[in-house]
């Protein structure tokens, strides 16, 4: 009986674990395809009213809905299932990811809204084009950045993993996304991205590189400070002397 009640608890809260780390996630993912659907039936009227226009005063809008928005199917599936695997490493490696997220997808919105160039979207059939920004590629390539600049700075073994695999399965892709080299591809809200998700993961790993420079500093100043001592097989080392400072409890950042 003992055993059935621990299971059903360690069950219970692995499924409470689950909706913490993904019910993020997918809501905002289900807002844009309920946005999607909508679109078809307005007439591609969100997209023209509610993208981000660069420079545009007007087009401050888009900051807030261009995520939401896309110009076709196939748009919305890609970045359906880049927004899945990426947004779901972010989620998994940090526990303040509606604030990550947050930070993206207004950060990267703004950036592109000053650096924005023109570019020509994918409509839907018969309902003309859109020349402003549309789209979550800008929040998911800041997702990568993050993740990759992430593991750089905070240097735990799971953002480690996931870095690695960002940069070699998603790295080539991202680097001619940022190029403007491919017809109807915001490139400039890309690189957007990519230096949002750069900035937030500097600023979010701030106290924890802080409190690892401190730990180093108290492991090397003991041993200028401490007469040498010496063995008959060489020096002695006292126990601690080789902290590096690497051993910090870095979840209290996340």
């Amino acid at each position: 009986m003992a055993s059935s009640d621990s299971a059903h608890s360690i069950g219970g809260d692995f499924l409470a674990a689950l909706k913490r780390t993904f019910v993020p996630v997918i809501l905002p993912l289900a807002a844009m395809w309920v946005m999607f659907v909508l679109s078809l039936v307005l007439g591609n009227w969100f997209n023209r009213t509610l993208a981000l226009n660069a420079r545009d005063f007007g087009g401050l809008i888009g900051i807030i809905f261009m995520p939401l928005l896309h110009g076709g199917f196939g748009h919305l599936l890609g970045n359906t299932m880049s927004w899945l695997i990426l947004g779901g490493m972010t989620s998994m490696l940090t526990k303040r990811f509606t604030t990550v997220m947050v930070s993206l997808w207004l950060l990267s919105g703004a950036i592109l809204w000053v650096i924005g160039t023109p570019w020509v979207c994918h409509a839907p059939a018969a309902s003309g084009c859109v020349v402003n920004h549309i789209g979550a590629s800008t929040v998911i390539y800041g997702f990568a950045a993050f993740i990759v600049t992430y593991a750089i700075l905070a240097r735990k073994f799971l953002a480690m993993i996931f870095g690695i695999f960002v940069a070699f399965i998603y790295g080539i892709s991202m680097l001619i996304g940022m190029l403007p080299i491919t017809p109807g591809v915001s490139w400039t809200g890309h690189l957007a991205g990519v230096i949002a998700g750069v900035l937030v993961a500097f600023f979010l790993t701030k106290e924890a590189r802080a409190q690892r420079l401190v730990g180093k500093s108290s492991a090397v100043a003991p041993a200028l400070d401490a007469p040498e001592q010496r063995g008959r097989g060489g020096r002695n080392k006292k126990k601690g002397d080789a902290a590096d400072g690497m051993s910090i409890d870095y979840s209290k950042y996340t």
